[in-house]
């Protein structure tokens, strides 16, 4: 998908999409880097768009099961043929232990994410989170970014709180200043006890 249909899309539905770019490499690098896939580790990626991240893990992990949701049936689509090798899901990440039930799964070792949070409230950032950490195994580690603007606007905290809530360890990376816009990556590590399937 180009740069023009991405926008096109952003256009027509900015809270599923929620960027006027798609993410650059450096952030692609950054994402996947961060989320230390391990050998065997199944591998779920959340609103992959034009496939920046999933370019980055199929260039890397090749052998992984690499299983990508999007919402938007074009970006799917694209995303398909781009990447024959990936499982791509049309689908919402509301639905995710349906959709690992349906594929037969019942955790995922990574989930890396390029979800708009920020334009989120906390009631519906609730929900995704708490798909997210059905489907993780106990040692399982959720990445996903925001750009410094949201941090800087206070519109990151709830994401960071809830996040706090079930994950023993939550930190922000260093600033990728080579995306546009310059972004953070936030890396979830190890399920609390009790939140694990």
């Amino acid at each position: 998908m180009s740069t023009l249909n991405f926008v096109r899309n952003a256009i027509r539905s900015p809270l599923q999409i929620g960027a006027v770019a798609p993410s650059s490499r450096w952030l692609a690098r950054c994402i996947v880097d961060s989320a230390g896939v391990g050998p065997g580790d199944v591998v779920l990626e959340l609103g992959p768009g034009t496939g920046a991240f999933t370019a980055e893990l199929v260039s890397r992990f090749r052998c992984h099961r690499i299983i990508a949701v999007e919402r938007v049936a074009s970006m799917a689509e694209a995303l398909q043929r781009r990447f024959p090798q990936v499982e791509v899901i049309h689908g919402s990440a509301e639905d995710l232990t349906r959709i690992l039930d349906w594929l037969g799964l019942r955790r995922v070792d990574r989930i890396v994410s390029g979800l708009p949070w920020a334009l989120w409230d906390a009631g519906f950032q609730q929900r995704l989170i708490a798909e997210i950490v059905a489907c993780l195994s106990l040692a399982g580690r959720f990445v996903t970014f925001h750009y410094l603007h949201s941090i800087a606007s206070g519109r990151v905290q709830p994401t960071r709180t809830l996040l706090q809530r079930y994950f023993r360890e939550v930190h922000f990376t260093r600033p990728v200043w080579a995306n546009l816009p310059p972004a953070l990556v936030h890396v979830a590590d190890g399920l609390r006890p009790g939140h694990a399937m």
